[in-house]
């Protein structure tokens, strides 16, 4: 057979290059990147690590650094893990003032001090704060005497989860102080808790400024957000005793405004991202204390994206240059990344190699002095990695750090197996939608067409489809380089990631539209996703498929309860099944009141938390599911899928279940990420009626007979 023929095979039984093996590698990430503000030559990184239990390490290099000459790996020891369970979602979980790294380690929580301009790298704990008290967004102040950060503090269980806006003392010289005399914890000087929420502090690199945003319940941070700005008082060593604080921005009526990443430049002007005219765009504080737009007219783009975990960077200034800030900003997955003159009220766009995202957006300076932009970003053919790109035009995305999906002796095996993706734009009124609330209206999705160099279709067989539920629900699918949507793409299925009503990227009134239509507008959208793919005769509408994570597991199930005519199978990882279980379970602090903004008030909606749970619709759903979750999830108990199973099997319903021990809400280590991706591929094959080319070894199907 010739290079260019290709073999015929039945979708699903294609051979990849795309193991499972594989796939679990390259679930490794790179992210939160930070250059050290008094040291902008010199950037840090995280990187998760799969095959080593899924743990998070700290890194640095130069950001002029193409080799690994200058490379530091700055917690090698496997007992250190750089994560924060703030919100229960993390992020945020370190910062870096001229070469002292602050950090939280995820077993024991502690925060810990690490000084990187000491050739021995030896973390010490600053103290041993209580249990129960949670830390992260960090800022280290100028004078290294202390960090300000949020504290999550879940002491008092009576009466609930505090979010606290906290002042840290450092103590930097251990080697002259015993082990016995270090301070024990609660050392925090509180400087803020007049909300439920508190994020993002930042310090003016000049003076003892300091800026953050807050929120309150029910909102969450994307509905209605406050932004602060004050000036700490010190006391006689340098230490924060209190702060004066004023309310700048987010006072507007009802929750017309979501504020998002307050900046100071060198001039001391306070920068911020506010979505008050539709979109996150960027805004400024004039010396007269009045916001102004940074733009002679609005975008509508996004300048941010939905808050979940802490640390989201996309809007810096840039020092030594006047007015001047970097940004990125995007409409679904076109990405931009451009020079905001705040003066001018316009972007310089930067030219990028096809970038569908960019986050960590850091401003560095090259050892001759040049300024660099430093971010993490990838496109559908390259996994995000940690590039730089020079603003003066020298050179530009040069890379620093592959993500793991470019592994260089792999990169001639996948040639030919890569699946480009395409946006779909596609009418949520069909049938059996046709109702006045999908008049007109439209979704969004990204297209994986079947890619394999080697095999094609049989003739005359269309291709089954995955439909993909992201979770959230108030987050967004991006088309770029995943080798979890790969795995299938390269053995025969098409898949699309659905952007359905409620997502982010589309601006406040789309990503609204799911307010009190939750399990509605969702499975509306994905049902009419995989109805129009299947119109237009690019997929099989005999084998349409469904699978989502978290709150897109509820979709999934929403979708073959409630519209069982549409997919022939489900996959819901850690989703939820029972909605009034769920909100009557003394959910985390973070998402406790979220669901009176996607359902309504528990106490006078309760029938709509009932209705609305595929636990309660499973004479309906009649087509098989495999479900998997973490035992040691904290935010979708393992409860919600066992109960399922268990209602489905009674009803003699095929259906697989896998818990998985030390997983908590998603799969971080390398054999479960496999496991995982092995098992549903078994079972879509054994439901759909073909056996992948792969040696999987079965897994138990409940009322199914003996497997094969």
């Amino acid at each position: 057979m010739s290079a260019l023929t290709k073999q015929a095979a039945p979708y699903g039984c294609w051979e990849s290059p795309f193991t499972a093996e594989v796939v679990a590698s390259a679930s490794s990430s790179v992210s939160m990147a930070r250059v050290d503000p008094a040291n902008p030559t010199r950037v840090y990184w995280l990187e998760s690590r799969p095959s080593e239990g899924g743990r998070v390490v700290l890194l640095s290099k130069d950001v002029d650094d193409y080799s690994e000459k200058t490379l530091r790996v700055l917690t090698s020891e496997a007992k250190w893990d750089v994560r924060s369970a703030v919100n229960g979602y993390g992020g945020s979980a370190y910062s870096v003032y001229d070469g002292l790294v602050i950090f939280v380690n995820w077993v024991d929580q502690g925060v810990y001090i690490l000084d990187t301009n000491s050739i021995k790298l030896e973390p010490k704990r600053i103290g041993e704060q209580e249990e129960e008290l949670y830390y992260a967004s960090f800022s280290i102040n100028r004078s290294k005497k202390f960090a300000v950060c949020v504290c999550e503090d879940r002491r008092k269980k009576d009466l609930g989860t505090t979010y606290k806006l906290v002042a840290i003392p450092l103590i930097t010289e251990f080697e002259k102080i015993k082990a016995s005399d270090l301070p024990q914890y609660p050392m925090d000087v509180v400087l803020f808790s007049d909300a439920d929420f508190v994020s993002s502090p930042v310090l003016n690199p000049v003076n003892d400024e300091i800026a953050f945003f807050s929120w309150s319940q029910p909102y969450m941070n994307w509905d209605r957000t406050t932004l602060h700005r004050g000036t700490l008082l010190l006391d006689s060593d340098g230490i924060p005793c209190s702060v004066n604080l004023i309310e700048v921005a987010g006072m507007l009526a009802d929750d017309a405004e979501s504020i998002y990443q307050p900046r100071f430049d060198e001039d001391s002007l306070l920068h911020f991202l506010s979505d008050r005219g539709g979109f996150w765009n960027p805004y400024f504080v004039d010396p007269d204390g009045n916001v102004q737009p940074s733009l002679a007219m609005p975008m509508q783009v996004e300048f941010a994206d939905s808050e979940w975990a802490l640390g989201q960077s996309t809007f810096q200034p840039v020092p030594e240059r006047k007015f001047s800030m970097a940004v990125t900003y995007a409409l679904g997955g076109n990405r931009s990344l451009g020079i905001l003159n705040v003066a001018t009220q316009t972007i310089e766009d930067l030219p990028i190699p096809g970038w569908t995202t960019l986050d960590s957006l850091q401003v560095g300076k090259s050892h001759s002095g040049e300024p660099v932009l430093v971010m993490i970003a990838g496109g559908p053919t390259e996994s995000p990695s940690l590039f730089t790109y020079f603003i003066n035009g020298i050179s530009t995305n040069n890379l620093l750090s592959h993500g793991a999906g470019d592994r260089h002796d792999l990169v001639d095996a996948y040639q030919g197996f890569v699946s480009v993706p395409r946006e779909i734009i596609f009418p949520t009124k069909l049938p059996p939608f046709d109702s006045p609330q999908s008049q007109n209206s439209k979704a969004y999705g990204y297209f994986y067409p079947p890619t394999n160099k080697a095999y094609e279709g049989v003739k005359g067989e269309l291709p089954p489809l995955i439909v993909l539920c992201h979770g959230g629900p108030t987050l967004c699918a991006f088309p770029v380089y995943q080798p979890q949507i790969l795995y299938w793409t390269s053995r025969g299925f098409a898949v699309i990631d659905v952007n359905y009503g409620g997502s982010t990227g589309y601006g406040r009134e789309y990503r609204n539209r799911i307010l009190t239509h939750y399990g509605e507008v969702d499975v509306r959208d994905c049902c009419a996703a995989a109805l129009h793919l299947a119109e237009l005769g690019l997929v099989d509408r005999k084998r349409l498929c469904i699978m989502g994570e978290s709150s897109g597991g509820f979709t999934t199930l929403s979708c073959m309860a409630f519209r069982p005519e549409v997919f022939a199978v489900g996959a819901s990882l850690y989703g939820i099944s029972d909605l009034e279980a769920l909100v009557k379970g003394n959910p985390p602090m973070f998402e406790a009141k979220y669901f009176e903004r996607l359902l309504g008030s528990y106490s006078s909606m309760r029938s709509v938390y009932i209705k609305r749970s595929p636990l309660n619709a499973t004479d309906s759903l009649k087509n098989p599911v495999i479900f998997m979750h973490g035992l040691d999830d904290e935010i979708v108990p393992p409860s919600q899928t066992a109960q399922m199973v268990a209602a489905l099997k009674k009803k003699g319903r095929r259906v697989a279940h896998i818990e998985l021990e030390k997983e908590g809400h998603g799969f971080i280590q390398a054999k479960n990420i496999k496991l995982a991706l092995e098992a549903r591929l078994y079972f879509f094959g054994r439901m759909l009626g073909f056996k992948p080319a792969d040696n999987i070894e079965p897994i138990p199907i409940l009322n199914d007979g003996e497997a094969v």
